[in-house]
């Protein structure tokens, strides 16, 4: 073949060009509206945030003065930060390896081969779909001391009634219970999707060489999900950083601070008393430290990839 041949006619390259030019356009088209949410609904908050931060700022009295790095001092010297990201913390150790536990538990179960796992799968993704705000009321009733289902079958069966969310010991376990229950489904479907991913042949092979179950799982299983695994760790991090709704709808940071998780005295500063410069001081320090916390685990878990 000669070189004449190996190169496409002009008519040919600008047929091509334009058609590459459509396939573009029409796949700008398509992420154009995801494009938009994230801009006006993610990026500029980000930005007026980080801008109003070196403000003092309020919601009635608008941008008054530019006071620099008041805010960020301010919040190093402010104990009720420290105090509510050691809530956080708290928070954080109940409720995310209980997430990647329970769903990982409730992942194996539901792919089993039996006829009725579809179903199973679908009611523990229930929650996950309803509204938080539902789910915070419902199980508020549900705990309720006086006149609670839980506590009346307790209390038919000889215990005493147990006071879940108005006692300082049981407010924050009881919100990390609630939140477990709200998402373990989502966590449960990406696992999932991840052991449905898994030949079967490897499992056959370890079977021969007289594996246990035990270590089929640590060895075969574990392995080819880390990546799911990694993914709904670092997602359970990012939830367990910014729960709010549960603490808003049933305890308002209460008993005596025992709930007051970061995002909720980020909102008490903003639109409690009014301190919006300083309340987006304190939305940009949760912005670092969850980028720190994200690409640490991200290092830790990633194998190679």
């Amino acid at each position: 073949m000669t070189d004449a041949m190996m190169v496409p006619k002009t008519g040919d390259q600008k047929w091509w060009q334009k058609r590459k030019f459509q396939q573009y356009a029409v796949a700008f088209l398509f992420v154009l509206p995801a494009l938009i949410n994230f801009t006006v609904f993610r990026y500029y908050p980000m930005i007026w945030s980080a801008r109003a931060s070196f403000w003092e700022y309020s919601l009635l009295g608008g941008f008054k003065e530019n006071i620099g790095w008041e805010n960020y001092i301010r919040m190093i010297n402010d104990e009720f930060f420290w105090d509510s990201l050691l809530v956080t913390g708290k928070f954080f150790l109940m409720y995310v390896p209980a997430v990647v536990i329970f769903a990982m538990a409730l992942a194996l179960f539901s792919n089993q081969k039996k006829p009725g796992m579809g179903t199973i799968r679908a009611v523990i993704f229930v929650p996950v779909v309803t509204s938080f705000v539902v789910v915070s009321i419902l199980w508020g009733m549900l705990l309720n001391k006086d006149v609670g289902l839980v506590n009346s079958i307790l209390a038919s069966l000889g215990f005493g009634r147990i006071s879940f969310l108005l006692d300082k010991e049981n407010a924050l376990p009881t919100i990390a219970m609630i939140s477990i229950w709200k998402n373990v489904g989502y966590s449960v479907i990406i696992l999932v999707a991840g052991l449905k991913g898994v030949p079967e042949e490897l499992f056959d092979a370890a079977v021969v060489d007289g594996a246990s179950p035990w270590k089929q799982f640590i060895h075969i299983t574990l392995p080819m999900i880390r990546r799911q695994l990694m993914f709904v760790t670092v997602w359970a991090t990012l939830g367990a950083f910014q729960v709010f709704i549960p603490v808003y709808s049933l305890t308002g940071g209460g008993p005596r601070r025992a709930t007051n998780v970061i995002v909720y005295y980020i909102y008490s500063r903003a639109f409690k008393f009014g301190e919006m410069g300083y309340a987006s001081a304190l939305s940009i320090a949760l912005l670092l430290i969850l980028l720190i916390v994200s690409v640490v685990q991200m290092r830790l878990l990633r194998r190679d990839y």
